[in-house]
């Protein structure tokens, strides 16, 4: 049988194709080069990953979609079959629960044969009351045992067009706090993660954590009701530099306005007959902040705003430990199975372990929707098909490797910019360069699946160096200061360096870095003390693996910093030619692609 899962539309689309015992998955922005891939079709994906098998679409036996918004107005079988052009006609097409997808990623391919599964993200699958209300779908409860998922509860909210008029889950709360509230643009929660450790608790004493969110009726829901000054007319007007650019400012405040007025009248309305039917909720208080949204051009840290961040993410750890211990408490289980977005979020993952009450956990390193076509896949081998588990995520490696045809091709093509040659020991060679203060892209195999850098699309440098983070900034990622980077590190070595003794391959949990190790390695230590940590054996990544115990010959530090093989913005590279072209647009010092490495000739 060959199964193929797919997510076709909203953000982070893919692929993903189980068959004679193997996995391929790859995210549609690898290969379109679009990051995100907002409601972009994935035709490269699924392209890939018949490729991969050598096989024809008439050759799939079962597609599986994951369900997101509502299915009358996104019929995605229909959608899928015109797009691809009836293609897949030998096919039984399938249409799952988005969280369901979500739930089959985290526990299919976890190493348990029981585990309490927790999803929570932004919103998945919209649904529609007979009293013609519609709520989404953030939270959801699960239980695995072998080959079957069980669910026990699924938190929704009401959604009237964008707006959640009175509460959110923790996904979407965290979600509004970073783009709308601090600025930070979409998909970038991971930047208020890292915003986070700047700040105090002085929000949290104005407006204590019971004002944010509560237990009600057994769901765990945060406060919508968080309003805040407009900004002043010197700020909206701040960038005009021309008469145009004033009319087109001006047009757009009217019209905003207008919408502003309209929505308050249909919501009088609105809530005239939702008192007809049931009470209006009045579950919290209006938190009112003091100051207005901020702007994209107010520098960070700013005591103000990275407060907000700091209880943005105290928030997002004390409703995620709460849902950790309803589950614990509803399953008995010992392991837990996590995905969806708020999955990502390194600094919550391991209270999961210490303070939830469960002893092992395994996030999927695709929590984000980017692991959906992936959960689509299993769910379709594992729940459709009945079939046993055969798989244990050990290593994120899911796309393609490259043959040495393909890789000489790029190297060629980019000859006249660049010298290369061809090594017998690219791990002991990398780690000298490292050792000597060296940035170094590092690509090898096939790309990890999910937005973490494993190993295989990395850039790569000491963590010695006092001046390497901010080198590493100017020189390539051109990211904010404020954000850490993280350090893979030798498994056997972790607990002499972090307060840490468990596996995290992929990069999902953080820890604090001893007292004493700390200034050896302030290019990794965060300004809490914390890093975020790969641990890395050899058993599961050999080249990489052979490449830290070098450096660690050579430096006496088990450790080096890793960060993805990708310019702020871009998403990570994918192929040889990929790689290339980052590596000739900055300013790092080699390349080392497969076996071969690669400077530049000016």
């Amino acid at each position: 049988m060959n199964v193929l899962g797919v997510k076709i539309n909203s953000h982070d689309t893919g692929a993903a194709i189980i068959s004679d015992g193997r996995v391929v998955a790859i995210a549609e922005e690898r290969l379109c080069r679009i990051k995100h891939s907002f409601n972009i079709f994935p035709e490269l994906s699924i392209q890939y990953c018949l490729g991969a098998f050598n096989l024809k679409p008439e050759n799939i036996d079962l597609v599986v979609i994951d369900q997101v918004d509502m299915r009358r107005t996104w019929p995605m079988e229909k959608w899928f079959r015109e797009k691809t052009k009836d293609a897949f006609k030998n096919a039984k097409i399938q249409v799952i629960n988005h969280q369901d997808a979500h739930a089959a990623s985290a526990f299919f391919c976890s190493p348990f044969e029981e585990a309490a599964i927790l999803i929570y993200d932004g919103s998945g699958e919209k649904f529609e009351s007979y009293l013609g209300l519609t709520a989404v779908e953030t939270d959801t409860l699960y239980r695995g045992v072998n080959n079957k998922i069980y669910q026990i509860q699924k938190t929704t909210h009401l959604q009237e067009g964008k707006d959640f008029p009175y509460t959110y889950g923790i996904g979407k709360f965290y979600q509004r706090m970073s783009e709308n509230y601090l600025g930070l643009g979409k998909y970038n929660e991971g930047k208020m993660m890292g915003l986070a450790s700047y700040g105090t608790k002085t929000i949290l004493d104005v407006f204590p954590k019971e004002w944010w969110f509560k237990e009600q009726a057994g769901h765990i829901i945060c406060n919508a009701r968080i309003v805040y000054p407009a900004k002043g007319a010197a700020t909206r007007l701040g960038n005009i530099k021309s008469l145009g650019r004033l009319v087109e400012v001006s047009k757009n405040y009217a019209r905003t306005k207008i919408k502003h007025l309209a929505r308050k009248i249909s919501k009088l309305f609105a809530g005239i007959y939702y008192k007809n039917i049931f009470f209006v909720p009045d579950l919290f208080p209006v938190i009112k902040l003091p100051r207005p949204a901020r702007d994209a051009s107010q520098k960070l840290p700013d005591d103000y705003y990275v407060s907000i961040a700091h209880t943005a993410q105290k928030i997002l750890e004390e409703v995620a430990i709460a849902w950790g211990k309803k589950l614990k408490d509803a399953t008995g289980c010992q392991n837990i199975c996590i995905a969806g977005g708020v999955g990502l979020n390194i600094d919550v993952n391991k209270k999961f372990l210490d303070e939830a009450g469960f002893k092992n956990i395994f996030v999927q390193p695709g929590s984000s929707d980017t692991g959906v076509a992936l959960g689509c896949a299993l769910w379709g081998w594992h729940v459709i098909l009945g079939r046993p588990r055969f798989w244990v995520m050990k290593r994120a490696d899911l796309g393609r490797p490259y043959p040495q045809e393909k890789i000489l091709e790029a190297v060629k093509r980019h000859e006249e910019k660049i010298n290369f040659r061809k090594t017998q020991t690219p791990a002991s060679e990398t780690a000298g360069l490292l050792a000597d203060e060296k940035i170094v892209g590092w690509f090898q195999g096939g790309a990890e699946y999910g937005p973490r850098a494993l190993g295989n699309r990395s850039i790569i440098c000491d963590p010695r160096g006092k001046g390497m983070k901010d080198a590493l900034n100017n020189r390539v990622k051109h990211r904010e200061p404020w954000r850490p980077f993280a350090a893979s590190v030798l498994r056997e070595r972790l607990s002499e360096w972090f307060d840490l003794n468990i596996d995290s391959p992929f990069m999902l949990l953080a820890a604090d870095v001893l007292k004493e190790k700390r200034e050896k390695i302030p290019a990794v230590t965060h300004v809490d003390g914390t890093c975020r940590i790969q641990t890395v054996t050899k058993e599961d990544n050999k080249r990489y693996y052979d490449l830290i115990k070098a450096f660690y010959e050579k430096t006496g530090v088990p450790l080096i910093l890793n960060t993805s093989f990708n310019l702020a913005g871009e998403p990570i590279v994918e192929t040889p030619n990929d790689a290339l072209e980052c590596f000739l647009k900055t300013e790092m010092d080699y390349l080392v692609l497969e076996d071969y490495v690669i400077s530049k000739k000016n």
